[in-house]
Parts: structure tokens; sequence; C-alpha cells
């Protein structure tokens, strides 16, 4: 069994309010092809982390929460640098993956897909994360998840980085 790079994840005890821009497409993605959790993750290039801005589980997954990544692993290699769907299909690839995967699996959750969304120049500033039960999600429902992250994400992005 392969085990996640290290990770440092802070999260606040009480959860901060959702980035209510992300409401819309949340909702969408609800009706189109649902999801057990859903999560907005901002990058901070700076940290080298995810900043969670918007999450349907905050007693788990509070908004504010940050998760620090290594450097040259898997996930910001794919969605950050390779600008590029980063996704685990089963909950082996989720323990490889996430350090906090038995959290994940308690919740019920078997796959997670990772979706960026770019700024206007083409860099990675965030990424819609959809967690599903087993066997939920396929190829063809990414197609769906990276058309919603480039249209409703995107400009859900826009609207929320011009408020804060």
């Amino acid at each position: 069994m392969t085990t996640a790079p290290p990770t440092t994840i802070s999260r606040p005890e009480v959860s901060e309010p959702n980035a209510p821009e992300f409401d819309f497409v949340a909702k969408k993605a609800k009706d189109s092809f649902g999801y057990i959790n859903f999560t907005v993750l901002q990058w901070i290039e700076s940290k080298h982390a995810l900043k969670r801005i918007y999450s349907t589980h905050p007693e788990d997954y509070p908004v504010g929460g940050e998760k620090i990544m290594t450097r040259g692993a898997p996930w910001p290699t794919t969605v950050i640098k390779a600008r590029q769907p980063y996704a685990s299909w089963n909950i082996e690839e989720l323990r490889s993956t996430y350090v906090d995967a038995p959290y994940l699996v308690a919740l019920g959750i078997h796959q997670t897909v990772c979706v960026p969304i770019f700024d206007e120049a083409g860099n990675t500033v965030a990424a819609l994360n959809f967690s599903g039960g087993e066997d939920q999600y396929d190829k063809e429902i990414l197609k769906e998840m990276e058309k919603i992250a480039e249209n409703e994400g995107t400009e859900a992005f826009r609207r929320y980085i011009a408020t804060v």
C-alpha cells in the first residue's frame, strides 16, 4: 500500500462562512452528478497550500482550513503545474493521495476528483473538489466536472476574488 505524501493540515475550530459565489456551482454539481462532499480550494502559491473557501461538510472540512502540500507531490504537480484534473477513483488511491483518507472513508467517500480553475493568464488559482461514493464517478462525468469548473467555477471564483 502506498502512503500519502506528508501534508500539514490546519483546521479552525469553527468554520468560516462559505463563499456564497459558489452556491450555484454546488447546486449545479449536485443536480448533474451528485456528491457526498463538495469543496472549493483556493491555491496559495506562497505557502504551497490549499485554503478551503467552500464546503458542504463544514463540520468535518471547515472553511478556512488549509492543507500545506509537499512540493512535487502528485496532486499539486497535476492540478497546479500541469493544469489537469486529479482523480482518486477508489479507496486505495485515496489512501495514496490524502493523509486524511480515513476521515473521507468514514463519510462514505470512495472517490475524489479535483478539477482546476484558471485565471485569465491560464494559471491554476483554485480547484473544485468533488467527493463521491463507490463507483459514483467515471471519465464521462469528469468531462461534466471540467465544464462546470471552466464555466460556473471560473465565474464564481472571479466574483469571489473581487470581494476579498
